[in-house]
């Protein structure tokens, strides 16, 4: 019978590694010489916590911030204070016009009619914030598209009115080098831009980074690859380390017998005698339901696979091979170095295994670092602006979970 420790929590617990975090920008920076990071944190920072994040991204240099909604662009001003430029992807709307201006925050116009709102916006005030304009070059997502790009090039005013700093776009399929879209994105994109005034461009999100210096431009905006996700379909060419691991506290230890059923619905039948560790942490955690009964954890570097449905607090792992010490308060491992098999097991991606981390989960960032302060800006609209030259799913190779841990990385 094991004995818990002297003193542990049924609270899960979700440890953000900075110094890794810092490492990844590092490497994403030297990688791309000249072009400045706009670190993409919308989601809450990948569901890290945008706060804490956000602060070390700028203890590391990182001054232009993407996020997706109004709403997260105000709780981040709050954390990186007013010297830094932060882009909301989805752009503006009447709503959230009050949200955009009294926290400073910068629209991606992304059609006509954004457009002609936010004009009408910018000239209703002292200090219009500074813009980006999005084209649409293939994805048909969000930005402008052929025909509104068009009407939209020939209005100088408009152009003016809206006081563009950058010019944007989406790669679709950079994950993949060899894809044929790329080259067309590129393509239309040095296209499009040729039509407008001279102007800072803007492509390559983490996996666009890894096609080359025609596609980085004068920002490259990362996300996954910040966080220790892999991002192109050649794992072995990124240079990235951890960032994230989840803790899940071993709440009980039981030994069942062949036959024996566990969980909502009796999923699972036990095959033979089994030892279940039971676990402080569910779906409401961000351990998937479809990881029940074909995912994986680690306890001791070990595989433990997941028995039984997930539930909303609780998952349970097979034990049974695993004879290093076991004890109820100790921890089993999820995301970590196995965040790639853990999607590819389930047929989802990193992005998701990240961004469905639950809110009740106690972050741990480590010892906080003594805090930077910002120089105070000359103007709260201070442009961001350099001087442009004339000129799927996440791939990974499945190898499954290993006794040493898994996907080396470094």
């Amino acid at each position: 019978m094991s004995h818990p420790p002297i003193s542990y929590s049924t609270r899960p617990t979700l440890r953000v590694n900075l110094d890794n975090l810092r490492y990844n920008y590092e490497a994403i920076k030297a990688r791309v010489g000249t072009a400045k990071i706009g670190a993409c944190v919308k989601a809450d920072a990948y569901g890290l916590g945008a706060a804490q994040i956000s602060r070390a991204l700028y203890g590391a240099g990182c001054r232009i911030f993407f996020v997706a909604t109004a709403g997260e662009g105000k709780i981040l001003r709050d954390s990186v204070g007013p010297n830094s430029a932060i882009y909301v992807l989805n752009g503006p709307s009447p709503r959230d016009k009050g949200v955009l201006l009294g926290a400073k925050l910068k629209p991606v116009i992304n059609s006509l009619e954004q457009a002609r709102f936010w004009a009408q916006v910018s000239g209703s005030v002292n200090e219009p914030p500074y813009t980006a304009i999005h084209i649409d070059t293939g994805m048909n997502r969000l930005g402008f598209s052929e025909e509104e790009f068009k009407e939209f090039a020939r209005d100088k005013k408009l152009w003016n009115a809206l006081n563009p700093e950058w010019v944007m776009s989406h790669l679709a399929c950079a994950p993949d080098s060899e894809h044929p879209l790329n080259a067309k994105q590129l393509s239309k994109f040095k296209r499009a831009a040729a039509q407008l005034p001279m102007t800072p461009l803007s492509l390559a999100n983490t996996a666009g980074t890894y096609l080359g210096k025609p596609y980085q431009f004068q920002m490259v905006r990362p996300g996954i690859g910040l966080y220790g996700g892999y991002a192109t379909t050649k794992p072995e060419q990124e240079d990235i380390k951890t960032v994230v691991t989840l803790l899940a506290p071993i709440l009980q230890i039981r030994n069942i017998n062949k036959g024996d059923t566990l969980g909502y619905n009796a999923s699972y039948t036990a095959p033979r005698d089994m030892q279940i560790a039971v676990l402080g942490a569910g779906y409401a955690d961000g351990i998937p339901v479809l990881s029940s009964n074909k995912g994986y954890a680690t306890l001791h570097d070990e595989a433990v696979p997941i028995v039984g449905r997930v539930s909303m607090d609780i998952t349970m792992v097979d034990i049974t091979d695993v004879h290093m010490h076991k004890e109820v308060g100790g921890v089993v491992v999820f995301r970590g170095d196995q965040l790639e098999n853990e999607a590819s097991e389930i047929g989802t991606i990193n992005y998701e295994m990240l961004t469905r981390l639950g809110q009740r989960l106690r972050r741990d960032y480590g010892k906080p670092e003594k805090k930077e302060t910002a120089p105070k800006p000359k103007s709260n609209y201070q442009s961001s602006k350099s001087t442009r030259p004339s000129t799927a799913k996440t791939g990974f190779q499945k190898g499954g979970y290993k006794k040493n841990g898994g996907q080396k990385r470094r």
